[in-house]
């Protein structure tokens, strides 16, 4: 037991007086710089004291969501369990380290829909819209990140940022489907501080691979159908038993990889400060296997802009900072034009023109105030957010002659208040309330044709309440509200906290999406050191 206390010693941070109620978000929220994509900003981190010079908070985590009010595809039945950590620390004068790890598993019940684990960033989408098969689904996601800023030069910091991510997600009802996931995101910067000015830039890059097999266990003479949804619940039917998109045949990878760059820059002047980050990124990837005997269905290419800025005034006593974001995404989905030939006994594929299916974009802006005031050895009395977000997605999807436009908008108020409060023990507690409503609205399907279509030509597939389930989930008025309740103790070199949380969303006027409400809780349990 000696020998453990020793070890243990040597890896906890040295004791200090702050540290008992010092919170790893509230202890960062100074530092504006920390919320960029570059990884040579870690060293403007200066800790205040000797307690934020190793910050890190560890949690496990049960959570719920029961209610019919999701995105169509997901479980209206959930549950999920996850572990985190996360961690900061000024190595030395020079080098600032961060990481953190975690890992989730999940399960529900009632699930069908779309077959990718997040549709929405999908150029596009696989569904199954059939209620008849609705079955068990799980989902398992592993995460890994590390940071490190080194001050090369004074006034001059290099960093490195590298995320690894991977997942299995399973349905377990026929038409069953298996997805293997795995994520890379890798960032390489330099910034360059002089008189309270920061500049900096750094490269980006992400690579996914979402890699589907599709299969059957049940009665062989049964034929299962998917909606090839090229936009707005347009495309193509396909059956599991057949050589296309959700063939079982082999498994199909989706690759999506993004190149991109990034600048920053920032002002700061006593209590004042301001940041702003603009980012540029180029998308691209394909749907299926680059072989010369197996099937490449289709690519996809787009652009992403981003637009960051905090606006932030801070004193020992309290903290308000405004963020502003802007974002757009335009990506555009063709499938490939081929013809399999057989000579001397070898297949191979020819590929021809590709067809242009459809055409996504998305614009999201939003304004956020961020208030603190009553700070006191780095707890705050109360904390306040406001914001204000607004969202416009824009889809047309093509299958010559014919077209689908769909248009939605959607935008909401969110307004939390938290109040904290320290026991004379040393025992912190707090009460946080949260309110958000918000609208929505649009077209759910225009349909047209480029030209006359020929004699006997049929207008392709579509899934009226599919498309619909979707529209309302997106557009539909709606009211939120929740509630988090949290206590933590103090021990010699850490703290100990409980949370729980619960919230009820409700929609109105819902016409496709049945039981429009949502109840999720969650309870915590973990340390801070």
């Amino acid at each position: 037991m000696g020998r453990i206390a020793v070890l243990a010693a040597a890896l906890l941070p040295p004791v200090a007086v702050a540290q008992s109620w010092l919170d790893y978000d509230q202890a960062l929220s100074r530092h504006s710089w920390l919320r960029t994509s570059n990884a040579a900003a870690l060293t403007t981190y200066q800790p205040t004291d000797s307690s934020q010079r190793w910050l890190g908070d560890a949690s496990v985590s049960l959570s719920t969501g029961q209610g019919w009010l999701v995105e169509p595809g997901q479980s209206p039945h959930a549950w999920q369990l996850g572990a985190q950590a996360r961690s900061l620390c000024r190595l030395s004068r020079r080098v600032v380290l961060r990481g953190g790890i975690d890992y989730s598993y999940g399960w529900g019940s009632d699930a069908s829909g779309s077959v990718w684990i997040s549709p929405e960033r999908m150029p596009m989408d696989i569904a199954e819209v059939s209620d008849t098969t609705r079955g068990t689904v799980a989902l398992e996601r592993y995460g890994l990140t590390g940071e490190v800023g080194v001050q090369t030069l004074p006034g001059l910091s290099v960093g490195a940022r590298m995320s690894y991510g991977a997942g299995s997600y399973t349905k377990r009802r026929d038409p069953r489907h298996t997805n293997s996931l795995m994520l890379i995101d890798a960032s390489a910067g330099v910034t360059w501080q002089r008189a309270g000015l920061t500049l900096g830039a750094n490269y980006l890059l992400q690579r996914s691979t979402e890699a589907l097999r599709f299969s059957t266990y049940g009665r062989t003479d049964r034929v299962y159908h998917y909606l090839i949804d090229f936009g707005a619940g347009m495309g193509r039917t396909e059956q599991t038993d057949g050589k296309g998109y959700v063939s079982s045949d082999y498994e199909k990878p989706l690759l999506d990889m993004r190149h991109g760059v990034a600048v920053q820059a920032g002002y700061e002047h006593g209590p004042w400060s301001a940041v702003a980050e603009w980012h540029w990124a180029r998308r691209h990837g394909h749907y299926g296997l680059e072989s010369p005997s197996l099937l490449d269905f289709n690519r996809h290419h787009g652009h992403e802009w981003h637009l960051r800025s905090w606006w932030q005034r801070a004193t020992p006593q309290a903290i308000h900072r405004l963020t502003a974001l802007w974002s757009h995404e335009d990506i555009r989905d063709s499938e490939r034009t081929y013809r399999i030939v057989t000579e001397g006994g070898v297949t191979h594929i020819d590929y021809y023109d590709d067809r242009e299916m459809s055409q996504r974009q998305a614009d999201h802006v939003s304004v956020t105030y961020d208030g603190q005031w009553g700070i006191e050895r780095h707890l705050a009395t109360w904390q306040v957010q406001a914001c204000v977000d607004y969202r416009l997605r824009t889809i047309t999807a093509s299958l010559f002659p014919y077209y689908r436009w769909q248009q939605t908008h959607y935008t909401a108020l969110t307004l939390g208040a938290r109040r904290n409060g320290l026991t004379p023990v040393g025992h912190t507690w707090s009460v946080g309330v949260l309110a958000r409503c918000g609208s929505g609205g649009g077209t759910p399907a225009s349909d047209g044709a480029y030209t006359v279509p020929a004699d006997g030509a049929t207008f392709p597939a579509t899934d009226e309440a599919w498309l619909m389930r979707h529209y309302e989930w997106l557009t539909a008025t709606r009211l939120q509200g929740g509630v988090t309740l949290r206590w933590s103790m103090p021990l010699p070199r850490l703290r100990l906290y409980a949370q729980g949380s619960y919230s009820l969303a409700h929609a109105f006027d819902t016409h496709w999406l049945a039981d429009a409400y949502r109840h999720t809780a969650t309870l915590a349990l973990g340390c801070l050191f």
